[in-house]
């Protein structure tokens, strides 16, 4: 009953009448749906299921489709399976059980179905390019040899061994060129869009990222992407964005970890004015010093643009320079060496120079915020909305590992996934259910009304005897 509040046009439109008529596109998003709900992945596992299974035989009508046709809707809807996911965001909205009071983003590794030993590496590709080369000149001085002995007929025709080598150096040489543009230090043969990373059960694998943003209080996935990024740098503004679009509504406040926050973020965080909690890391050259003197007990004047030390000595701004963990300004002293701390401040220098971040106001102002009480309970509150999630997701509905390959086929899957994740949690809730069923009859009802106004009188009169008007309302 909650499938049926989805939008299914984009995957009827997809349909043609021509032919023999095809399954309905809203049955299949149901068999995949409650199959995968009950950790029934594979499309085999699901065509014998539904000969079996009584609840899928009655949620199908009937209908058995095979186990190709199952696998080919399923990837080829990637994108309509994806906005069906939104949909079920809209949903969940109007059965309120989004309020986005907070909303907590955390990353994911699902393992792809690509195999680690379909993991190559510039030195695995070398040695492999060295044998081939080697398997492609043997082949030559056997068909030189053959075309001596048996003269121009046989030789025309290409050996096996020739054929397959050539096949398996131009794949050599296509990773190679794969690895050199992304810049990897591995690459995968038979999946080339994801990446190897390091999972929690499987170690270093190929696998995908999966981002996802959380409402605390009903955990309705409210935003999902699916990443070939190693890493969570940079995704939170996305997922607030995404979260944006699929509701209509900006979260109240974001909560994510440390995996999140970058110099580009916390840019955007002062643009934007949203309120975000991420525990921010000091800087990499000051975090090792704990003294008096540390980098962060130095005060910055924002109205003369100086930092003053400990000592009351004015630091001036000098030059802005871009390392590798962003970009800083660098402000220094002059005159150091008259200071009776000269030595436990500067050591061997003969100014104090310090490096503060662009963003150092903005680091500063979520540090002092998860300082407070508030903060400490708001921050805590995210761990416990976001990884109950993935652990239905991966332990309850056995989401451990992709079937499909390449990022269509995984995308595919995820936004199954989401999406029945939402529906699940809001047939779940009775108010739910019962705030969706009086939103039905109400557009029942209005669509009844309008067939009365148009009517003829004697038409008005065998309606109102047909329908309860008063039961309707």
């Amino acid at each position: 009953e909650m499938m049926d509040y989805l939008d299914y046009s984009s995957l009827e439109s997809r349909y043609s009448d021509m032919g023999c008529p095809a399954y309905p596109p809203a049955t299949m998003v149901k068999i995949l749906g409650y199959a995968s709900s009950k950790s029934i992945r594979s499309s085999r596992g699901i065509e014998e299921a539904l000969k079996i299974d009584i609840r899928l035989i009655w949620l199908a009508g009937g209908l058995v489709p095979d186990h190709n046709t199952i696998a080919r809707f399923r990837k080829d809807g990637s994108s309509d399976l994806e906005n069906l996911y939104k949909d079920s965001v809209k949903v969940c909205m109007r059965a309120g059980l989004v309020f986005l009071n907070s909303v907590s983003t955390d990353g994911s590794k699902i393992v792809a179905a690509a195999s680690k030993k379909r993991i190559y590496n510039q030195e695995r590709l070398e040695r492999e390019m060295k044998r081939v080369e080697q398997i492609l000149q043997e082949a030559q001085e056997i068909d030189r040899a053959e075309d001596e002995l048996y003269g121009s007929g046989n030789g025309r025709e290409i050996p096996q061994e020739l054929r397959d080598a050539k096949v398996r150096k131009e794949k050599l040489q296509e990773m190679a060129k794969q690895l050199k543009e992304t810049h990897s230090k591995n690459v995968v043969s038979s999946d080339s869009e994801c990446r190897v990373m390091k999972t929690r059960n499987n170690g270093k694998c190929p696998a995908y990222n999966l981002q996802t943003s959380v409402d605390a209080d009903n955990q309705i996935i409210v935003a999902m992407e699916l990443t070939a990024s190693e890493t969570d740098h940079g995704y939170l503004p996305k997922m607030v964005e995404q979260t944006e679009s699929n509701t209509g509504v900006s979260p109240d406040i974001s909560l994510a970890d440390s995996g999140y926050w970058d110099e580009e973020t916390l840019k955007w965080v002062e643009q934007s004015e949203h309120d975000v909690l991420i525990p921010v890391m000091e800087q990499p050259r000051e975090a090792k010093r704990t003294d008096l003197f540390a980098g962060k007990c130095f005060v910055y004047d924002d109205e003369r643009d100086v930092v003053i030390c400990p000592a009351g000595r004015d630091l001036v701004f000098t030059a802005q320079y871009k390392m590798s963990s962003g970009n800083y300004k660098r402000y220094a002293a002059t005159g150091c060496k008259s200071c009776s701390f000269h030595k436990q401040c500067c050591g061997k220098k003969a100014n104090r120079r310090i490096n503060v971040s662009v963003v150092a106001h903005v680091r500063q102002q979520i540090r002092d915020r998860l300082q407070t009480q508030e903060g400490r309970e708001l921050y805590s509150l995210g761990k416990q909305t976001v990884e109950p999630v993935f652990g239905q997701m991966k332990t309850n509905r056995g989401f451990d590992r992709l079937l499909l390959h390449g990022y269509a086929g995984a995308l595919a899957e995820t936004a199954l996934m989401c999406l029945i994740h939402n529906i699940l949690k809001c047939a779940s809730n009775a108010n739910a259910r019962e705030y969706l069923g009086r939103i039905q009859r109400r557009v029942a009802f209005a669509a009844t009304l309008c067939i009365v106004l148009v009517a003829s009188a004697e038409r008005q009169k065998m309606i109102y005897a047909a329908i309860d008007i008063s039961g309707r309302w």
